[in-house]
């Protein structure tokens, strides 16, 4: 069976809640103050079969004292249901749920013109004709309208036969990405324990399932789970979902924080966006406050544009939103903000780096900060991988790590990438198959190799070549044993270095200059004359009457070479001494 999940809109005392009792037989109006004041204070939910599909109805609040409360639900839902009392018409609020579902990107969804029973049908052809002036030109704009009455049941069955079609019409869930579940409503059952609830916006939840409470990162575990009040073994995206808990206590769950598999999402308290205000609004200068809405969590962010200038009424922008407090969001997250005073929606906008580097909105020429907004902008998944791979340089990005900061799997990472690794624009390194760097920071260290090589060369008193692990040290620091020798495969592959035993040299340069190889003859002379007496380092260097570095560098070249022999102890001697006494 198909599940949809529908969130309801609206101005208040415009019947939301009486349509969605009429539509399920349940009463989403849970707390007494709600049912003395006859009002949706909080949100309340419903669900109700037919047509072969699974509804979930998240009944949201309509007063504006209480839109906070409805931006904790609307977050998830896949389809709005905007409701408007026919002996009103389109009210203030019935305008800023209407702009924040917009703003949420939310692309399905159908209008209900409610209490039809108290107008003529004069007033209520007024009401839709009013309705489609406030859709005109957006997602709402050719959705189907139904006049009812939950008094009457006039018009009931064709809202459902509309709701139907939408969810016929939806794409499928998002089962295969890692379960993220919002939290909005977090309480203790006798018996037992905390409980969690929320739409679940991907993935599957399974009962003993092991998670993480975000943005905390506490390990917690799933005894029990619910969908609809009915005991599962496992909930789907789509769903509305029960958990009991166990590893924290009630004390340490609140609306806001999400459940996710261990290390499946990012949390940070930095974000790069794209922001759209609102025509009405006024304009955002850098450094603005906003109050910012992420599913069910709230928080206060800081507002910088990355084009320096503010943002103009109408108008998107691509900001950098410094949070209060971290939240865990991933790439095309939808948020809404609000102005602290007055308090107002403002606008909304979309995630397009959820913990972007610090070098990602500064240190970069005006048009390399372009091309990456404008790469991260295109919502392309590949292409969004491809600009980290390359911020990462030389230290290269593991699928794990590109899974996570995407909020996808390892296995949906290699499957964007592989038209990349095909082309050759990245690579996965033999010796590390998971972790990938780009072309362009691989080529710059097959350049670098071979001059850090000649240094090293250089400063270690002639060697032809290098010491493997120091190059290895210049050329990736602080890289782990495994990288660093994926690096070194890569070069070698690529040409730029040769290895011999444990030294690097610069391919076709595997003899000392003229000056050097004489004295190494000399050296090597010195240490045939003296036999089973040889000289240290030191002594050699003043019998020859060169700086002791020098011979002590060239002295290894030649055990490299064979003519010298180390002993046990660190003795060197001449190879033919060693063949004397072995004859």
């Amino acid at each position: 069976m198909k599940r949809f999940l529908i969130g309801t809109a609206g101005h208040i005392d415009h019947g939301k809640t009486a349509l969605v009792k009429a539509l399920t037989g349940i009463d989403a109006d849970r707390l007494p103050e709600e049912k003395r004041r006859g009002i949706t204070i909080d949100l309340g939910f419903a669900h109700a079969e037919w047509a072969d599909v699974s509804f979930s109805f998240v009944d949201v609040p309509g007063h504006e004292r209480f839109v906070r409360n409805m931006l904790a639900g609307a977050g998830g839902i896949q389809a709005v249901l905007l409701v408007v009392a026919a002996d009103e018409s389109v009210m203030p609020q019935t305008r800023e749920h209407f702009e924040i579902v917009r703003m949420l990107g939310i692309r399905a969804g159908a209008v209900a013109v409610t209490k039809i029973d108290r107008v003529p049908s004069d007033l209520v052809a007024v009401t839709i004709s009013d309705v489609k002036d406030l859709v005109a030109g957006s997602f709402l704009e050719n959705a189907p309208v139904a006049p009812v009455s939950a008094k009457t049941g006039e018009g009931l069955d064709e809202l459902r036969q509309i709701l139907a079609g939408l969810a016929s019409a939806a794409g499928a869930s998002s089962d295969d990405r890692p379960p993220r579940l919002p939290i909005d409503r977090a309480f203790s059952i006798a018996g037992f324990g905390p409980v969690v609830t929320g739409s679940l916006v991907s993935g599957t939840l399974s009962r003993e399932q092991k998670l993480e409470l975000l943005p905390e990162r506490t390990l917690v575990r799933v005894r029990r789970l619910e969908v609809h009040g009915r005991e599962v073994a496992e909930a789907h995206a789509g769903e509305r979902v029960s958990a009991n808990l166990t590893g924290a206590e009630l004390s340490e769950l609140r609306r806001g924080q999400t459940l996710a598999p261990p290390g499946a999402l990012p949390v940070s308290n930095r974000i790069l966006a794209r922001l759209e205000l609102l025509p009405a609004a006024r304009p955002l200068k850098n450094g603005d406050r906003v109050s910012l809405h992420h599913y069910a969590a709230e928080t206060r962010a800081r507002v910088r544009s990355l084009a320096g200038r503010e943002i103009v009424p109408g108008t998107a922008a691509s900001v950098e939103l410094r949070l209060t407090d971290p939240i865990a969001a991933v790439p095309a997250d939808r948020f809404v903000v609000r102005r602290l005073s007055p308090v107002e929606t403002i606008g909304g906008g979309v995630v397009l780096d959820p913990s972007p580097p610090a070098a990602a909105a500064r240190g970069r020429t005006d048009a390399a900060r372009r091309e990456r907004l404008a790469r991260l902008e295109s919502g392309a998944a590949s292409e969004r991988l491809l600009v980290w791979i390359e911020e990462a340089r030389e230290r290269g990005a593991s699928d794990e790590e590109l899974a996570r900061r995407a909020g996808t799997t390892p296995e949906a990472v290699r499957a964007e990438l592989s038209d990349a690794l095909a082309k050759g624009t990245i690579h996965a390194l033999r010796r590390s198959p998971d972790r990938y760097i780009a072309e362009a920071p691989l080529a710059r260290l097959a350049s670098r190799a071979p001059v850090e090589i000649q240094a090293l060369a250089a400063a270690g008193a002639g060697a032809v070549g290098a010491s493997r692990r120091t190059l290895l040290q210049r050329l990736v620091p602080g890289a782990d044993p495994r990288w660093a020798e994926a690096i070194e495969a890569a070069l070698v592959a690529r040409g730029s270095i040769v290895l011999a035993g444990e030294e690097a040299r610069v391919p076709g340069r595997d003899e000392l200059p003229a000056t050097e190889r004489d004295l190494a003859s000399r050296i090597a002379g010195l240490y045939s004359e003296r036999a089973l007496d040889p000289p240290s380092p030191a002594e050699a260097a003043t019998v020859l009457n060169h700086r002791q570095k020098v011979v002590e560098g060239l002295i290894g070249y030649l055990v490299k070479r064979g003519s010298l022999v180390r002993l046990p102890g660190g003795w060197i001697v001449s190879k033919d001494a060693v063949d004397a006494v072995a004859s």
